[in-house]
């Protein structure tokens, strides 16, 4: 894997929308401009690419430019890292727009969760390590103060060339539910307690490269060039995590079991689930798993969740590409290599 060079203070962060336009709408330009400004107060500088905040309708109507608008952000020379302003539900389909050999020539921190999940698995195919985590209106435009959790577990992986290691869940999560209403913007949301990683199934430590995304979106990449190689899922720890849609059950288990008939559970070498939004159906999705494991004959496969990414707040960032090691015995996962180089 190519691993982008390190962001350090000062550096320039791009700003960019491929999926969702959200964060150009009228109504929601004050979040924009919050979370702009946290990340200046962070020390780095912020470079809102050309077009990224014209709305959801232009977004939608604007495939191809919204892939030369990320391409950009790519090949500028001022531009160190790249931070998507929130997910949204059909990036896929910029993909066949991309330049891939100025991305593959140029590097660069790539950040977002969701439904950025399809950009990502693009950037791994061609052998770039990218990173899922926060975004803007989400994190960075957290009313009140930015969660320590997620600064520093982004930082640590982006901005240092070391080994980020262990990786704990966090001891609070926020509450989802609150309108991003500008009268509303200091109101903070509230946090409840969190739990450590659960065990779902099997046993043993593992080792291997990290992979994944978005629970929802890599179920609709199924069937299409854009899903990764059964080569590509071997010997790697698999991460998932489910949506704001709160996925019911049933639909959990069929795509599991659509997985399970794909041989992904046969060659991965263990799987991170995410906790929950607001933790709804979380018993149930790790029931969910264990039966399909069962199901699979694969009851040793090393399986815990309760982890802090994706549709949570304060989330960790997860590098892909990157050794990672999981422990169903000890509840334990670390990032044991750089994501990052000097």
């Amino acid at each position: 894997m190519i691993k982008p060079q390190k962001l350090k203070k000062g550096d320039t962060i791009a700003i960019v929308s491929p999926s969702s336009g959200l964060a150009g709408e009228p109504q929601i330009r004050w979040r924009t401009e919050q979370g702009i400004e946290n990340i200046q107060a962070l020390g780095y500088r912020v470079k809102v690419m050309d077009n990224s905040l014209n709305g959801i309708a232009w977004n939608f109507e604007h495939p191809k430019e919204r892939a030369e608008i990320l391409t950009a952000a790519f090949a500028d020379p001022e531009v160190q890292a790249i931070l998507c302003t929130i997910g949204g539900y059909e990036s896929v389909r910029i993909i066949p727009f991309l330049d891939n050999e100025v991305i593959r020539q140029h590097p660069k921190i790539f950040i977002g969760y969701s439904d950025i999940t399809p950009l990502h698995l693009h950037m791994y195919k061609l052998g770039i390590t990218s990173f899922y985590g926060p975004a803007l209106l989400t994190d960075f435009a957290e009313n009140v103060e930015l969660d320590a959790y997620t600064v520093e577990h982004l930082f640590s992986a982006i901005g240092d060339a070391q080994p980020i290691g262990a990786i704990s869940t966090s001891d609070e999560v926020r509450v989802f539910g609150l309108r991003w209403d500008e009268e509303k913007r200091h109101i903070a949301r509230e946090k409840i307690p969190n739990g450590d990683y659960m065990h779902i199934s099997g046993h043993g430590t593992v080792k291997g490269q990290l992979i994944g995304g978005c629970f929802e979106s890599l179920d609709k990449l199924r069937g299409t060039p854009y899903f990764p190689d059964l080569e590509q899922f071997k010997g790697k720890i698999l991460f998932l995590e489910t949506s704001e849609v709160q996925v019911d059950p049933m639909s959990f288990d069929e795509t599991l079991r659509a997985f399970g008939l794909m041989r992904i559970f046969d060659v991965v070498a263990g799987i991170v689930l995410g906790r929950p939004q607001n933790g709804v159906h979380q018993e149930a999705y790790h029931d969910k798993l264990r039966l399909i494991m069962k199901e699979f004959h694969q009851e040793a496969l090393p399986v815990i969740g309760n982890a802090s990414f994706g549709h949570n707040e304060p989330k960790c960032t997860l590098p892909y590409g990157v050794q990672a090691t999981l422990s169903a015995d000890t509840l334990m996962l670390s990032i044991d290599e750089a994501a990052v180089v000097d």
